[in-house]
Order: structure tokens, then C-alpha cells, then sequence
């Protein structure tokens, strides 16, 4: 490799990398940044679905006090203590499942923090991309 470059050959090997970084900026700000776009949108349906079925579990305790409300007035004991047991059950299924529907929904939160940050690198590597660019503008002139 020569140690000096004929203007021609810097502006040939300027271009070349302008398009190599034309690729890296079309990457990081187009490509990364509309997938992380479409994470968080997907990230938001998440939320929305996890707040209506946590809404609906909700509704479960009631009815299951109603439940056994009506039956514990005409029942003989056993069946009562019986379906107070099965609705103590599903109560306690219920609770569960709402405790790991909001873990879920704070892992969420987490990701929606980590598209940011990868929101945040991209403008970096624009930035740095941008500075090469300056540079091989010199080499070009």
C-alpha cells in the first residue's frame, strides 16, 4: 500500500466509505429504530390485553362470594364446606395469576427502558457516522 494517496485515489476511497456509512446510518436509524417502534407499540397491546384480564380476574372473588352465598343457605354442611374449599381454590389461582400478570407487566416497563437506551446507541453511531462523513468530505476535496 502506498504511503501517499493521489487525490483521485482519496476521493475513490472517500465514496467508497460515504457509502459504507450511507448502509450504517440506513441500519441504525431506520431498521433498529422502527423495529424498536414496533417493540414498544407490541409492548403497549401487551399492557392494554394484561389490564382487561387483570380487570376480568377481578371479577371472579365476587362471584365466587355469590356463589357460595347461595348455596351456603339451603345446603346441607358438607357441600357447603366443600364449595367454599373448591372457591377458596379459585381464589387463591385468581391471586396468583394477577400477582404474575403485574410482574409481567413491570417486565414490560423493563423492555420499553431497553428499546430507549437502543433508541439512545443508534443516535450515537448517527453521530459517529456523521463525524467519519466530515472526515471523509476532507479527504474528497
Amino acid at each position: 500500500m502506498a504511503l501517499f494517496v493521489g487525490k483521485k485515489d482519496a476521493r475513490s476511497i472517500g465514496n467508497e466509505i460515504d457509502k459504507v456509512i450511507r448502509e450504517i446510518d440506513q441500519i441504525t436509524q431506520s431498521d433498529i429504530d422502527r423495529t424498536c417502534d414496533k417493540i414498544d407499540a407490541e409492548l403497549n397491546s401487551c399492557g392494554r390485553e394484561l389490564s382487561n384480564s387483570i380487570k376480568t380476574l377481578q371479577q371472579v372473588k365476587p362471584l365466587l362470594d355469590r356463589l357460595v352465598a347461595q348455596i351456603g343457605q339451603n345446603a346441607p354442611e358438607n357441600i357447603q364446606v366443600l364449595v367454599q374449599s373448591i372457591a377458596q381454590e379459585i381464589a387463591s389461582k385468581v391471586s396468583t395469576s394477577m400477582d404474575n400478570q403485574e410482574e409481567v407487566r413491570k417486565n414490560i416497563k423493563d423492555v420499553d427502558i431497553y428499546t430507549n437506551e437502543i433508541d439512545q446507541l443508534t443516535d450515537k453511531i448517527d453521530a459517529l457516522t456523521n463525524q467519519i462523513d466530515v472526515l471523509t468530505d476532507k479527504l474528497q476535496d
